[in-house]
């Protein structure tokens, strides 16, 4: 059964996809969902907005003597609003770490962070809670830790005169170098963050964390890299680090590769690592000075210097890596590499001088020409790669030869090889409104329709010209269908209001698959006010006992009317569940819609800061940021 809002499954950004597949290079994957876990979001209860010291003093009576989950978890999170002040209340909040319920775990973790540096004796009780079963406990666990040293304003010289405090501070270092190596990535990412604050120079801290990674399982050594290269510029100095260990070099080139331009730091040591290592090591070093771009130029004559290198591979890499650095110096050399015997690499770099010379269109036409010839090629790679370099170069192509690669890009899609029909649908999502037209062709062929669709979802609102054959595709019979076309119907935005009764025909019908219901609610809230006739309905199915059609069916109705302050109540605790839900798509939504609320919104303060520090999905963690910022306003 196809879920609520689910994504398209092999469309991303053009990127590295084709390239990287057409040199044999591996990467860190995809970012990870978020791992199952005990937390079960409650329904939201008022809880005092102004908290007196009477309050307070009720609060810790009432947090020692409940049995109650959820009366627990809500005097904590009253509790934790006094922030510092919420001093008095650390014994209770410490004996609520060892309750049988996550959330009432997670949440005393958060509340003792927020007392700040005045809870220095319960970093103990917080370091054995990074052993938990739950991963959201240890990362709100590492977060505290992180929170309290980070409020100590005593730097590491002044805090070896206080010798207890520096063990307690020594042991919870220990601890969360540790950690960079759990399974889960947001223990990872909370243990890296928490570290920082200890104020350890990167002569100190750096080589503790890459000592870990070496001695961790190699199984473990990815999946920490990965966290690193998730946080981008900030991961910049551990990685370079790794690169001069020889157990961690080659993953931390694929990490420094997805940060690419704020990797800026690391030319140096990836132009010697171009130099040294296995063959594997040099070539992702090559993609990964090619991610960084133009700031890589520094690092140009060692690239020129490989183009001569005995190795295929790595002579495709480096001129790879001078195209995507617009490496002027280097277009002699390239020119050399142009008249290879060799078609592929004739062809990238051909690529590569058509790419720092756009306007010379006699180059620019040759290098298509060579491209478009290797898409025939009995080699996957070649026709991989191909894709890639003829789409970045179709900025400076006009219409009508941009229409004529779409048409190629969608002949593409019934690749054989997985690697080259990605790249062909990622291609088409680049080439955009050209390619509706070529794509909406493809509704009407049922090899081909659920790539075409898929694709057109991928566009958005510039695929508004195929609403029409979009909306024909809601009356299909096949409900997975109907679905994919609500999606693109969704995608394409406000613009698509024209669907509207033929998404409300399909909300109103009743049996079979629940999907297509999903994704029409989704539609219609995608589309905004054009939708209103539906919010009657929408309102309707809040009270479902499906959930999932609950929460979508809010928010929709909370997008088309956002006014509406009726609806809020019900909202707050729906879109808190859909928080906790495994889809990126929901989450991101909910978020979003949880910060158009603001205010009104505040018991969801606790749950948001979870998501903003400790979702896998960098999008999701951004949504939550700033949903976070819109409820605290008052």
């Amino acid at each position: 059964m196809k879920q609520f809002m689910q994504q398209p499954s092999a469309i991303g950004p053009v990127a590295w996809v084709g390239i990287v597949a057409a040199i044999a290079v591996g990467g860190c994957g995809p970012a990870e969902k978020p791992a199952p876990t005990a937390e079960t979001p409650t329904a939201d209860k008022p809880t005092a907005e102004t908290p007196t010291a009477d309050t307070l003093t009720e609060l810790r009576q009432t947090l020692a003597a409940t049995t109650d989950d959820q009366m627990r978890v809500l005097t904590i999170d009253t509790i934790a609003t006094f922030g510092q002040k919420a001093k008095v209340a650390l014994e209770e909040l410490q004996a609520a770490t060892a309750a049988a319920d996550p959330r009432s775990r997670w949440r005393a973790a958060r509340a003792i962070g927020l007392i700040g540096e005045d809870a220095i004796l319960a970093v103990p009780v917080l370091v054995n809670m990074l052993a938990d079963t739950d991963p959201i406990v240890a990362t709100q666990a590492a977060a505290a830790i992180g929170l309290i040293r980070s409020d100590d304003g005593r730097t590491e010289a002044s805090l070896q005169k206080t010798k207890a405090d520096a063990t307690i501070y020594k042991t919870a270092v220990d601890a969360l170098i540790k950690e960079m190596t759990h399974p889960d990535a947001r223990v990872r990412r909370a243990s890296l963050r928490a570290l920082r604050f200890f104020q350890l120079p990167p002569s100190v801290l750096v080589p503790l964390v890459n000592k870990q990674l070496s001695y961790a399982d190699p199984s473990a050594v990815l999946p920490a890299l990965h966290t690193l290269a998730d946080m981008g510029a900030e991961a910049v100095p551990f990685l370079m680090e790794s690169l001069k260990n020889k157990n961690s070099r080659y993953w931390a080139t694929v990490a420094l590769t997805e940060i690419g331009p704020a990797a800026e730091p690391a030319v140096a040591l990836l132009a010697e690592a171009v130099d040294a290592g296995e063959p594997e090591e040099r070539q992702q070093a090559l993609l990964a000075l090619a991610a960084i771009g133009q700031t890589a130029a520094a690092a140009t004559p060692q690239i020129v210097a490989i183009l001569e290198s005995d190795d295929e591979n790595l002579r495709l890499a480096a001129a790879f890596a001078l195209g995507r650095m617009r490496a002027k110096a280097a277009d002699k050399a390239l020119e050399k590499a142009a008249e290879s015997s060799e078609p592929f690499l004739a062809s990238i770099a051909g690529w590569a001088r058509a790419s720092m010379d756009p306007n010379n269109k006699p180059l620019l036409e040759k290098a298509v020409a060579a491209l478009r010839q290797n898409l025939k090629s009995d080699q996957s790679n070649v026709r991989s790669g191909s894709v890639f370099a003829l789409s970045d170069l179709t900025d400076e192509l006009g219409a009508g030869a941009s229409a004529a690669l779409a048409d190629d890009f969608i002949s593409l899609l019934a690749d054989p090889d997985t690697g080259v029909r990605t790249s062909a649908a990622a291609a088409l999502v680049r080439l955009g409104s050209v390619a509706v037209a070529a794509l909406q062709a493809t509704l009407n062929d049922p090899a081909m329709r659920v790539q075409g669709i898929e694709i057109l979802t991928a566009i958005g609102p510039a695929a508004r010209p195929a609403t029409d054959a979009i909306i024909q595709a809601l009356s299909d019979s096949d409900p997975l269908f109907q679905g994919d076309a609500a999606m693109a119907i969704a995608a394409i935005g406000p613009q698509a209001g024209a669907a509207v009764p033929a998404l409300q025909k399909i909300l109103a019908s009743s049996g079979g698959d629940p999907g297509p219901r999903y994704s029409c609610v989704y539609a219609l809230g995608s589309i905004g006010a054009a939708a209103d006739s539906a919010v009657e309905k929408l309102i309707e199915l809040t009270r479902s006992d499906d959930k999932m059609l609950a929460t979508v069916a809010v928010w929709a109705a909370l997008k088309i009317r956002p006014a509406d302050r009726s609806l809020v109540e019900t909202a707050v605790p729906l879109l808190r569940q859909a928080l906790r839900g495994e889809q990126e798509l929901v989450r991101l939504e909910a978020a979003v819609a949880l910060g158009d609320i603001g205010s009104a919104a505040r018991t969801a303060i606790p749950i948001l800061e979870l998501i903003a520090e400790e979702d896998p999905v960098k999008s999701v963690r951004a949504a939550a940021t700033e949903a976070l910022a819109k409820v605290r306003t008052p």
